[in-house]
């Protein structure tokens, strides 16, 4: 089962601003229906500039395409510094 994790609300936050919000998809290996939802808004997420780290077997590193294989996938809005 993957899991595909998208922090916060907006796309960028500034230095101290709290990250609101979490949405939670996931998906099951054999259920096409699924991952294509998590793929949907894994892509509307990375099209609008938010960065993603895929986790597979405690591994983790930035991914810019979708990959059903990853454990866990985690997006992030961008953090603008100051």
């Amino acid at each position: 089962m993957g899991e595909l994790l998208i922090a916060g609300k907006k796309p960028m936050v500034l230095a101290g601003e709290t990250v609101d919000g979490e949405i939670k998809l996931t998906w099951r290996e054999d259920s096409a229906e699924e991952i294509a939802l998590a793929e949907k808004a894994f892509k509307e997420y990375i099209s609008r500039g938010w960065f993603a780290v895929g986790e597979k077997s405690g591994k983790k590193t930035q991914i810019f395409v979708f990959d059903p294989d990853f454990d866990r996938i985690v997006l992030g809005p961008i953090a603008a510094g100051g």
